[in-house]
């Protein structure tokens, strides 16, 4: 269980038993909580793929007048990224709450918001990969015609690529499973916070 699961789930403990509800102040909190973090991972991963478009082109800005190819992957490997920032920033960005918004409403909001974060991340691969792979694959062109690299330096970038990706894919799936953890624990919370209320409207309660 993730740190904020366990923040959620003493949060809950920690209000009185005949009225078993979340703060809004500390939905509120939550929620700008959650706005920080996605705006720190976002802007990371931004800064990150600037740097390293940044340092191709850098790197072989000396050949495009003599490997064309490799001007062509460089261009592909910009757009890439580029769309990929684009549909990041579509899939993961957080909407702000209502200026005003009762308990239920924020909860309800919070948890909308987990989700899309959530499923944002689970199979992520299926949105960010695509766009990239055409300047993987003209990479791989590029070192094969217009360099003097073995079969096996090009094979060790082709590994270098799908051993990437394969950490792309696992860190995204890491931190699906961390959100889910903070749902369930919302989840749990809102069946025990129901139960709660409906033993006490029973009679002789």
């Amino acid at each position: 269980m993730t740190t904020a699961s366990e923040d959620l789930r003493q949060a809950w403990q920690r209000q009185a038993l005949d009225a078993p509800r979340i703060s809004l102040a500390y939905l509120q909190h939550q929620l700008e909580e959650l706005r920080h973090r996605t705006r720190v991972r976002g802007a990371l991963k931004y800064v990150g793929d600037f740097c390293a478009v940044a340092f191709v082109l850098v790197a072989c800005w000396r050949f495009i007048e003599l490997r064309p190819l490799t001007t062509v992957a460089m261009v592909l490997w910009a757009l890439g990224a580029l769309v990929v920032n684009v549909r990041r920033h579509r899939r993961m960005s957080v909407s702000p709450p209502a200026e005003q918004m009762g308990t239920l409403d924020a909860l309800q909001f919070y948890r909308q918001q987990l989700v899309r974060q959530r499923d944002a991340r689970r199979r992520s691969w299926r949105w960010w990969l695509p766009p990239i792979i055409p300047g993987m694959v003209m990479t791989a062109v590029a070192l094969a015609l217009e360099t003097s690299r073995t079969a096996a330096g090009i094979a060790g970038v082709v590994v270098w690529f799908v051993f990437g990706v394969a950490l792309g894919i696992a860190g995204n799936e890491r931190v699906a499973r961390s959100i889910q953890g903070e749902i369930d624990a919302l989840d749990s919370m809102s069946r025990h916070g129901s139960s709660a209320d409906h033993q006490g409207s029973e009679p002789g309660r």
